[in-house]
């Protein structure tokens, strides 16, 4: 969001009130959600000094506040967590009544951390932008959007219908819409879901706004994913090793049940120790598809074997093989499989051992170093800012 001055008088980086004009950079989820807008915000700091720039994000993301401080930007800190803890996951499946009641504690614990997130949210914006301004919609600023990755989720099939039907003037307003403006095409994308009741309910309850968006008169979610069964995908491991010479360096974040299965999985194994190395020392990267994860082997030229689990790393993993820098992506089960007895253990280490061979062929090898050298020519966060501040700063700024 970028604001001018106003009369609200939002808080400068020092936080004392200030007239300079106002931006705000929020982003939310894990790492590779939330570092690529971070390192946006830090070069339009320094590239716009007159804002007063402001990135709002999970307390997780402290180690980001001393960086952004060095590029004069402002850290707020939300205490809503990147993603909810796999544990709460795992326990949840539906084959028993105690799942069920599992399922709807679940289910009940994710909303109370969405509405505390949302009001965290909204009182740091009206903590910058002044919480006394008339109520983009709220506050009356141009905002943009940046998706770290492609919207792995569509509209529910009935809802261009139930839209026409129900809001026949404001459906015809998107579909008339100029290019530069909201339009259908921005609706079916990924707006569909500020039109849906959770949306709109706390659009009418907390921010005093109609509760369909554009009709108030006057106003212009850890490393390999979750791991089920830690135990499994270590066992997995133990046989690619035994029955090749092949070596693992696995890179794991603090997960506590994975901690505890190496621990015991560690001490039937000759050789253990703890690695600190990058993905340049290793011929191949195994991971989940996280963004974060593929940009940084797609950057080291190293060939990769994806194993997506949820959201967009399904869209990452399948873009990996498109582009010829992995084989295709392996199942869950062909990884971590759902039990830990001898068949299931051999059957998914036989997969990893085939896969591995593929990715670690001549054609594969070579696509990665090309797909390597092309990014590290490209300016990404140039061209990020570039189009920003086309998109939302007044022509005398820019």
């Amino acid at each position: 969001m970028v604001g001018g001055g106003g009369n609200g008088g939002g808080c400068d980086g020092d936080g004392g009130h200030s007239r300079r004009p106002r931006a705000i950079f929020m982003a939310f989820g894990t790492r590779g959600d939330v570092f690529p807008i971070a390192a946006l915000a830090a070069a339009f700091a320094q590239d716009q000094r007159q804002y007063s720039v402001v990135f709002i994000t999970h307390s997780a993301h402290q180690s980001l506040s001393t960086h952004l401080a060095d590029c004069n930007v402002r850290y707020m800190p939300v205490s809503s967590p990147p993603v909810l803890a796999a544990e709460q996951l795992e326990s949840i499946s539906c084959d028993s009544v105690q799942s069920n009641v599992e399922h709807d504690s679940f289910s009940q614990r994710k909303k109370i951390i969405q509405v505390e997130h949302r009001k965290e949210c909204l009182s740091a914006v009206e903590d910058v932008f002044g919480n006394d301004m008339s109520t983009h919609e709220l506050f009356q600023v141009k905002c943009i959007i940046a998706a770290p990755y492609f919207v792995p989720y569509s509209a529910p099939a009935s809802f261009e219908r139930q839209f026409k039907q129900s809001l026949p003037l404001l459906y015809k307003y998107f579909q008339e819409a100029p290019l530069n403006m909201v339009c259908w095409t921005d609706i079916t994308h990924w707006m569909w879901a500020l039109f849906m009741e959770s949306w709109g309910s706390w659009r009418n309850d907390s921010l005093n706004l109609s509760p369909i968006p554009f009709t108030d008169i006057g106003r212009s979610a850890l490393i390999m994913g979750f791991l089920r069964n830690p135990k499994a995908f270590l066992m997995v491991l133990k046989d690619v090793i035994e029955k090749t010479d092949y070596r693992f360096i696995l890179f794991s974040s603090g997960y506590q049940p994975l901690d505890s299965a190496i621990q015991s999985v560690a001490s039937s194994v000759a050789e253990s120790s703890v690695c600190q190395a990058s993905a340049l020392h290793c011929d191949i990267a195994i991971h989940h598809a996280g963004s974060g994860s593929t940009a940084a082997a797609l950057f080291a030229g190293v060939a990769q074997i994806a194993c997506p689990f949820l959201l967009d790393q399904f869209y990452w993993a399948e873009r990996l093989h498109w582009l010829g820098v992995a084989p295709e992506p392996l199942r869950r089960q062909h990884l971590i499989p759902d039990t830990d007895n001898a068949s299931s253990i051999k059957n998914a280490a036989d997969m990893l051992i085939g896969t591995i061979k593929s990715a670690l062929s001549s054609e594969i090898k070579a696509q990665a170093i090309r797909i390597a050298n092309k990014l590290s020519s490209e300016d990404g966060i140039g061209e990020a800012l570039r189009i920003l501040k086309e998109r939302v700063l007044p022509q005398s700024e820019s």
